[in-house]
């Protein structure tokens, strides 16, 4: 047995989600007409027991790790990277902190796992578990128990933060090949075929994504992965950045407090974390429809829909800071629109949206 086994999740408040539906119905707009919005409030405040919110302090927890697959040519940028794009996110300088400082919320740049030790920005959380893993086409990428070391890590940043009075999450990643980790866990989890799990990442060339294809079969086959459980899939192909995030999806879950999935390596940890802990998922939400290949396929297995199409593939957690705008939207809606009773309109003349149409 793990510590993770029988892993506590909040109780979700239906009484809440329901009080806040009551509250948008009591809004002048046909009953259901602002659809999206509506419904992340309303699962929103079953999350946090309180139905009308205010995400006023907003975090992307990004981690950031090294994967020894590299070394099997299924990516186009040198590994040296993760350091150096870990430095330029912590000063600042990369989408994700560019996007974060126009929405005014912050950026954790975590450290769990690159091969280069220094130098670092000081506000580079450091949370190393080990410098990189292996190359999983010789042996498993991560020792088991670092698997279970990475997790905890990713849910003891997370918790500090909650700690801090932080309303909400966001996951990103860095980490030169973890699209190649992040397909082989999702080709695990889901079985399905590889060619459906697998993208171009940050870029790669024909002959890259057919290599890339064919490393993660091989390692299918060599560990038996259709056979394994979650933490054997993450050890024997993970990466410690998928890890992380898991742990950050699973604080959120135990704590009531929402997280927002971004890309496809976030979606797959989000994937592990509700494996672990089921129902987590509803402690969850997607932002955006990243163009990696398995994308839509993943949010289908969560049960979840992307708020927006951007044609991104950026990753590093970019899609969050625009789904934290989309929800201080819908709350400032929400608490600030004109009630039928205010506005003297007989809301019984509205056809009710949400509920279709009735004969």
């Amino acid at each position: 047995m793990n510590q993770f086994e029988n892993f506590p999740l909040h109780p979700l408040d239906e009484e809440a989600g329901k009080k806040a539906r009551e509250i948008w119905d009591s809004r002048t707009h046909p009953i259901g007409s602002l659809g999206s919005l509506e419904e992340m409030t309303i699962q929103l405040a079953k999350i946090t027991g309180n139905p009308t919110n205010d995400l006023d302090k907003k975090v992307v927890i990004v981690m950031a790790s090294d994967n020894g697959i590299y070394e099997e040519d299924v990516s186009s940028s040198p590994q040296v990277f993760t350091h150096m794009l870990t430095n330029a996110m912590a000063r600042g300088e990369t989408g994700v902190a560019a996007l974060c400082k126009c929405q005014g919320s912050d950026v954790a740049v975590v450290n769990i796992g690159i091969i280069n030790q220094g130098p670092y920005e000081d506000n580079v959380i450091q949370k190393l578990v080990s410098q990189g893993t292996k190359n999983f086409m010789k042996e498993p990428a991560i020792p088991m128990e670092d698997v279970y070391k990475a997790i905890q890590a990713g849910i003891d940043v997370a918790e500090d933060y909650i700690q801090k009075g932080y309303k909400i999450l966001g996951t990103g990643e860095l980490g030169i090949a973890n699209t190649t980790t992040s397909s082989a866990v999702l080709a695990a989890l889901s079985k399905y075929k590889v060619e459906d799990c697998v993208g171009l990442g940050g870029g790669i060339t024909n002959q890259q994504l057919v290599n890339k294809v064919n490393v993660i079969k091989r390692a299918i086959e060599k560990y038996d992965l259709y056979n394994q459980d979650v933490f054997a899939i993450l050890s024997c192909v993970g990466g410690l950045d998928i890890c992380g995030l898991v742990g950050v999806f699973l604080a959120g879950a135990r704590h009531g407090v929402p997280v927002v999935i971004d890309g496809i390596i976030s979606v797959v940890a989000a994937l592990c974390a509700d494996h672990i802990a089921p129902g987590a998922k509803e402690f969850f939400f997607a932002s955006h429809l990243s163009m990696e290949k398995a994308m839509a396929r993943s949010l289908d297995l969560l049960g979840k829909e992307a708020l927006v199409s951007l044609h991104m593939r950026l990753g590093e957690g970019s899609g969050c800071p625009f789904t934290f705008t989309i929800f201080d939207h819908a709350l400032y809606a929400m608490k600030n629109m004109g009630t039928f009773d205010s506005n003297a309109i007989e809301n019984t003349l509205l056809v009710n949206i949400r509920d279709g149409v009735k004969e």
